[in-house]
């Protein structure tokens, strides 16, 4: 599939009525003996245009003429066929993997073997045909149907022709994304399925009407769409969903679409139809109890594949595909689901029935989608979430809030109706099983830097307190989920949440201890109370004490109880800043201010529109009854150099001074483990990433040897790092 031709065109400078120079790219097809007035009743013509916009697709120009005809391409014409030369590349490397599976060896050549006559009777492309975007969106699409008929096939060839099928269908899905492919499908709707390229290109250069007059009554959302595709991913069973996200023109938000995966190799009507048809043969279960979602989900996906079984013929993947679709439709959560199960979103957002749900994703910030809720799909929303949280809603109680928890997403659903919604109904669902980052991670993203990452380790493995703070989304469980998972192996850890955001560190060999208690709603008395459970795990040795999130003055009581005696952790608290968190344990919580000696570090975590990252590690300072500074900063951003500043000298902050009454540290021996920890997550933020199984034994080798003997310690560290094999 290379290209090699002839340049017939030259860069024209013209001035234009306003003294203004105009580059206008000319091909000079004067000597050509085939071309034509109407250049789209012959294709060599429109091959050679498009050879000719591929060679100079790197230079500026307003349009395209040629010597004998009048203006022919515009710049907003030309883009579209630019944004298609970025992808040859792509396509041609694709196409290279297809031809080599024809040529690999099998030992089912000998028995008339399909795959090794792909090349000659199947895989056939002319080498210039490849700079026409539809010649080779309607090629592969013809391939795709033709793979699709199994007879075509013996059962020898399914895993080859499988291979085949899902190169062809991921450069489908990449031709689809360009509007240029989307203005020829609309041509093909409204001309009954005429796949004549000239014709459609006379459509599109002169009359114009297919993008142009349709662009007009676009509105903003769907401009968004389709605009530059900055990533995208797969998610769900089968990877049926193919989420892109796209840039929005001067605008911080991006647009979060969701399509399914095989929708482009199916056509969108008919597949929608047989959706539907399978739905509608769904018989309603009779159940007289709650059933689990995924029992739901399976038991419906199952008669689906039944269904399909006896009316259509698709292969296995796509039937799975289909059936399990038509399962969410019949619980109407086909909408909402997928944004359910993708871990990279945190938090969906709906303000109220008129407006379009929006989210905030890990990766992209806030992102706006096209998903929108008609009155009976809210409706049926409401009563799935009044039926899994047992609780009415309605005037006398217009808000409810349910954790549901299945093998599919584990989320918080928060809903608001009147009389306290102005619009009669708001959704939030926070995500609770968001996508793990580890420390790795967060030094990657820029959350903190190694000399941080270096202390709060140095800390954490002597048990050192530690309260994350800041205001909402800011990143403050993130944080401590990722220390937490660095603590070491033989810690007794225990944990009291009123949502469990903690991590499930079983498979790690972890000693972790859990307990769910009451919400807010429970009275303050009650002996499954947040306050309670705190002040028993003093009868339960723990080693580390995970509290999640501090809200009320009973809390804050037992938990300054707890460090009192000597019981250490992490926990988050809300605030706007150190002195507000201050200010609030002590106005607000009655705290008295020489209880502040027992809090350790605090890490005060701060959100802009670029990301989520550490703004101070601080502690309180000595004699704070008489000392007008209640505490001091040991690191903090400057947000003019985008760094870290270390405030003082580390080896004598109050954290480490306490350390150094119960545990030999000297100055030296102090450098030479904060050196060798910086170096360690330097390191590691420059490999690329491990899988959290590696990281945490790694960590396991560190903290060991960090107790046993700092020369171990040294050569462990040294060894590990010359034996890696990842690329520092």
């Amino acid at each position: 599939m290379t290209s090699k031709f002839e340049n017939l065109s030259h860069i024209q400078v013209e001035e234009t009525l306003s003294s203004k120079e105009e580059k206008i790219l000319v091909i000079d097809c004067s000597e050509c003996s085939g071309a034509l007035e109407n250049l789209f009743q012959n294709g060599e013509c429109i091959l050679c245009i498009l050879k000719n916009l591929y060679l100079n697709r790197k230079k500026v120009f307003k349009n395209i003429t040629t010597k004998i005809h009048d203006p022919l391409i515009e710049r907003d014409q030309i883009s579209l066929f630019l944004d298609y030369f970025k992808r040859i590349s792509y396509i041609k490397k694709t196409w290279r993997k297809i031809e080599n599976i024809g040529k690999k060896k099998c030992k089912y050549q000998e028995f008339n073997c399909k795959i090794t006559a792909l090349p000659a009777k199947f895989l056939s492309f002319s080498n210039d045909l490849i700079l026409n975007p539809l010649y080779v969106f309607n090629f592969i699409f013809e391939k795709i149907n033709e793979l699709k008929d199994q007879e075509y096939f013996s059962k020898e060839c399914q895993n080859c022709s499988k291979n085949v099928l899902d190169l062809l269908e991921d450069l489908l899905n990449v031709l689809n994304e360009l509007k240029i492919v989307q203005s020829y499908k609309r041509f093909l709707k409204s001309n009954s399925n005429s796949k004549d390229l000239n014709k459609f290109y006379e459509e599109f250069f002169f009359k114009k009407s297919l993008f142009f007059e349709e662009k007009k009554s676009f509105d903003k959302a769907t401009i968004v769409s389709t605009g530059d595709l900055f990533e995208k991913y797969k998610t769900g069973d089968n990877q049926i969903f193919q989420i892109s996200i796209y840039n929005i023109a001067n605008e911080y938000e991006k647009k979060y679409t969701i399509q399914y995966s095989f929708e482009s190799v199916i056509d969108e009507n008919y597949f929608k139809k047989v959706v539907q048809d399978v739905k509608n043969n769904l018989k309603l279960l009779e159940i007289n109890k709650i059933a689990p979602l995924e029992n739901l989900i399976s038991i419906y996906k199952k008669e689906a594949l039944n269904y399909l079984d006896s009316k259509y013929k698709f292969p296995l993947i796509e039937r799975e595909r289909i059936a399990y679709i038509a399962a969410l439709c019949k619980i109407n959560l086909e909408k909402i689901f997928p944004l359910l199960i993708d871990d990279f979103i945190e938090e969906i957002f709906l303000d109220s029935p008129n407006d379009k749900i929006y989210i905030n994703h890990q990766k992209f910030g806030r992102c706006r989608t096209d998903i929108k809720f008609e009155l009976k799909e809210i409706e049926r929303l409401k009563t799935f979430l009044r039926i899994y949280s047992g609780k009415r809603l309605d005037y006398s109680n217009p808000s409810i809030k349910v954790v549901i928890k299945n093998k599919f997403f584990y989320c918080r659903f928060a809903i608001d109706v009147e009389p306290i919604q102005l619009n009669n109904f708001a959704l939030d669902i926070r995500k609770l099983n968001k996508n793990i980052l580890t420390i790795q991670d967060l030094l990657k993203n820029g959350t903190l830097d190694p000399a941080i990452a270096a202390f709060l380790y140095l800390s954490l493995i002597r048990r050192v307190n530690i309260t994350v703070t800041g205001e909402t989304d800011t990143g403050k469980t993130t944080l401590i989920n990722a220390l937490d998972l660095l603590t070491p192996k033989e810690f007794r850890k225990i944990y009291v949440e009123n949502v469990i955001e903690s991590l499930n560190q079983s498979k790690y060999e972890r000693h972790q201890l859990k307990y769910k208690v009451d919400s807010l709603q429970v009275g303050l008395n009650h002996k499954l109370s947040k306050q309670n459970q705190i002040k028993n795990l003093l009868h339960r040795t723990p080693d580390i004490i995970y509290l999640g999130e501090i809200l009320t003055k009973e809390e804050a009581e037992a938990l300054f109880h707890c460090l009192a005696a000597g019981l250490k952790g992490f926990q988050t608290i809300h605030s706007n800043d150190i002195d507000s968190l201050i200010n609030r344990i002590i106005r607000h919580f009655k705290i008295h201010i020489s209880c502040l000696r027992d809090l350790g570090l605090i890490v005060f975590m701060k959100k802009n529109r670029e990301k989520r990252f550490v703004d101070s590690i601080s502690e309180i300072n000595k004699n704070i009854e008489d000392n007008k500074e209640i505490y001091q900063n040991l690191f903090k951003f400057n947000p003019q150099k985008k760094n870290w500043w270390n405030l003082v000298n580390l080896f004598n902050s109050n954290i480490i001074c306490k350390l150094r009454k119960y545990e030999d540290i000297s100055k030296e021996k102090f450098q030479v483990l904060f050196n060798l920890y910086k170096d360690m997550f330097n390191t590691l933020q420059k490999i690329d990433k491990l899988s959290i199984n590696k990281l945490i034994k790694f960590f396991d080798q560190v903290s060991f040897h960090s107790s046993d003997n700092l020369e171990n310690l040294c050569l462990f560290w040294e060894n590990w790092k010359n034996s890696c094999s990842l690329n520092l």
